[in-house]
């Protein structure tokens, strides 16, 4: 049995000796809305069990993930900055995570708990979240995706994948260092109908051009997370392009700076929140074998915003 209390879903039952326990792990990781939106889904489908968020940063993740295993957790996900070094807690790799070599989710196989299997949600999760907000085709879209870390590479993977014909990728210092990123594009610009071209932040010429040009632009960094909140990755005076859809990853605080300066340039914004809850979908489809109801976590999420 659940109730609602002030918009959330709250168990009644005990937690007992049969409680599965599933985790979330990353550095911040205290701001999470992963354990109101699977605990409340637990709650609402009867499901018998708990998740727990916990702090790890990079070199922590690892030994953090082989301590949850032996506490016999059935499920992690895996925030910043630990989704790469992630990848030699599990067995085997879905097609996404094979892509960037980076996982966000790991799922026991097994009932001896002996086999992991890593996967990459988080593509998935924010298209989803974006073919909800627009109904725009994105096989007729140009996006523009600022960041090169692991989850602007699946993000530019799964766009490959939704069939976008045309991305730019704006990513810092790509002329003084080798970037992954560079050589996803490369790889997807080889195998599939897309071009791609990966440009410099401090070029702020070369990024206006791309901006006045993309259907939809993603701030897939966590410049502008709590709580350094002042922070933005857009360079000073630039302009999106005229009823361009504006996306940030960060969903702490809900209205960032980048999503505030695309508003005040008439853009449609989406944020974080969504990408979160649509790929917790994922998540919990991997974790139960039930579906989430996305629209109801979002719901309840958003009536106790801060």
């Amino acid at each position: 049995m659940y109730l609602r209390r002030n918009g959330w879903l709250m168990d009644k039952r005990q937690v007992n000796g049969h409680t599965s326990l599933y985790a979330v792990i990353g550095s911040p990781v205290k701001h999470s809305k992963s354990p109101a939106i699977y605990n409340a889904a637990f709650a609402q489908d009867q499901v018998n069990s708990v998740y727990l968020a916990f702090e790890a940063d990079e070199d922590a993740t690892p030994t953090t993930i082989a301590a949850l295993k032996q506490l016999g957790v059935k499920g992690i996900n895996v925030t910043m900055p630990g989704k790469d070094v992630a990848l030699g807690s599990v067995d085997e790799l879905d097609a996404a995570a094979e892509y960037v070599q980076a996982i966000n989710c790991l799922v026991q196989q097994d009932e001896a708990g002996g086999k992991w299997k890593g996967y990459n949600t988080d593509g998935i999760g924010f298209w989803a979240s974006v073919k909800k907000a627009t109904t725009r085709s994105l096989v007729k879209q140009s996006v523009l995706i600022f960041g090169s870390g692991n989850t602007a590479r699946i993000i530019l993977a799964q766009a490959v994948l939704e069939g976008v014909p045309n991305i730019t990728v704006v990513a810092r210092g790509i002329d003084h260092r080798p970037l992954a990123i560079i050589e996803l594009a490369s790889k997807l610009a080889s195998s599939h109908a897309v071009k791609i071209q990966v440009i410099d932040l401090a070029s702020t010429l070369n990024v206006q051009a791309a901006l006045s040009t993309s259907d939809i632009v993603v701030q897939a960094t966590s410049l502008g997370m709590a709580p350094l909140t002042n922070q933005s990755i857009l360079p000073e005076g630039v302009v999106f392009k005229s009823g361009a859809l504006a996306c940030d990853i960060v969903y702490n605080p809900a209205e960032t700076q980048f999503l505030k300066a695309a508003q005040l340039q008439g853009c449609q914004t989406l944020g974080g929140i969504h990408m979160l809850v649509e790929q917790a979908a994922v998540n919990y489809q991997l974790f139960t074998g039930k579906e989430l109801d996305a629209e109801v976590m979002l719901d309840l999420l958003n009536q106790t915003q801060d």
